[in-house]
Formats: C-alpha cells, sequence, structure tokens
C-alpha cells in the first residue's frame, strides 16, 4: 500500500522512523517531505512547488496519515488532510481530534503503536 504521512514540519526526525517502521511493514511512504533539509521559509516559487508535489504525492497515495501529536499553528498538514478526505483518501489520524474535521476520518487512534498494529491487518 502507498502511504502519505502528514506532520508538522518539526516532526520530520519523528516521522522518519514511523516510515521506517511503516516501511518495515511492506508498505511504501511516498512523502518526499519527510527528507526536505531547509528550515529556512521558502520563497514563492518553492512553496508552490513544495505544494504541488505534495498534492501530487496525495493523489498517487491509497493511505493519508495525520500526525496531531504536535501543535501546529501553520496548518499545512490540515490543508493537506483536507485535500485528502476530499478526493476521497482512507484517512487515519494518528493523535488526538483537533478540529470538528478530524471526525471525518475513519480511523483515529492515539499513537503510533496502535496505528502500526492496524497497518499489519
Amino acid at each position: 500500500m502507498r502511504v502519505y504521512i502528514a506532520g508538522r514540519f518539526e516532526a520530520q526526525a519523528r516521522l522518519r522512523v514511523v516510515r521506517d517502521l511503516v516501511e518495515a511493514l511492506g508498505h511504501e511512504v511516498i512523502g518526499t517531505w519527510l527528507d526536505e533539509g531547509s528550515t529556512s521559509e521558502p520563497t514563492y516559487a518553492e512553496a508552490l512547488e513544495y505544494a504541488v508535489r505534495d498534492f501530487g504525492e496525495i493523489r498517487a497515495c491509497d493511505l493519508f496519515i495525520l500526525d496531531t501529536l504536535d501543535e501546529d499553528l501553520r496548518g499545512g498538514r490540515e490543508a493537506e488532510y483536507g485535500y485528502a478526505w476530499g478526493i476521497g483518501k482512507v484517512t487515519l489520524i494518528v493523535g488526538p481530534r483537533r478540529n470538528v474535521f478530524h471526525t471525518l476520518a475513519e480511523k483515529r487512534v492515539e499513537e503510533w503503536a496502535a496505528a502500526l498494529r492496524w497497518l499489519m491487518i
């Protein structure tokens, strides 16, 4: 299964570990944002490129996972979640419901261990 993991940009290191665990279960994680190295504010052209790329990867996934364990004021992961849900992707939330739209997810678990168990099925 092709999986896209969305989360707070500052959670990259933690989510790369999760990516490795998801891949060890035989799934393909296609969110390339996890490997971006720059922490500086992107230019308009870079931001546009990232957004288009990320939406393309979301269109290509079979499962969209939203990590809400960290609070995030920027909202990029929420835009990705709304897009994924809107185009009919299966959605899984790991962490607390942070807004009313999170009630729309097919599945929600409190932590990654439960998500990994669910992915083994």
